[in-house]
């Protein structure tokens, strides 16, 4: 389960960071340990159920946290995402993409506040049509905060999963590169 998790909260991460103009607005994040909670808050599936919650944690390099976004606006341009409606407000940013996934269209709302030193929230709401898995919409919230130096032996892009398993996102975005 952690391996399929791995690359949902790296996606909701990346796109939600992916946009070129808020590449240009977002605050970089603070170098060391952050920690990530991602819920999938009312995303319901048709047995009722809401999706797993994951704590992760990554050790982040402020100067190579531009890559994320590098690698969200590639993914971005591959799902053909619009935006519209880009908004700073005195909080953080506001802004609503539309994307093609193939048979999928996906239209979302993403609210990111925080000062990106300490902490950040980035509220994501999409409606899928067709459904994706059962649902016609979910909601994706990810609270960030910073909890000190990066651990030892740890190295910029790791991030560490329930149970454990560690995983660097930077090297899996050079792999994808090959």
């Amino acid at each position: 389960m952690h391996r399929t998790l791995l690359p949902a909260i790296v996606a909701t991460l990346a796109a939600a960071l992916a946009t070129p103009a808020l590449a240009q607005d977002m605050p970089k994040r603070k170098s060391g340990l952050w920690e990530i909670n991602m819920d999938r808050g009312n995303a319901r599936g048709k047995d009722g159920k809401t999706g797993p919650a994951a704590v992760v944690t990554q050790c982040v390099d402020q100067a190579k946290d531009d890559a994320l976004q590098q690698m969200g606006q590639q993914m971005a341009r591959e799902m053909k995402c619009t935006w519209t409606n880009l908004q700073r407000t005195p909080a953080g940013l506001v802004n609503e993409s539309a994307c093609d996934l193939g048979t999928m269209k996906t239209k979302s709302k993403t609210v990111i506040t925080g000062d990106f030193n300490t902490a950040y929230k980035m509220e994501i709401h999409t409606r899928y049509d067709p459904p994706m898995m059962g649902r016609a919409e979910g909601t994706t919230i990810m609270e960030g905060k910073w909890v000190g130096a990066c651990k030892p032996g740890q190295r910029p892009g790791d991030m560490t999963m329930p149970g454990g398993m560690t995983m660097n996102i930077y090297d899996m975005m050079d792999a994808k590169k090959k």
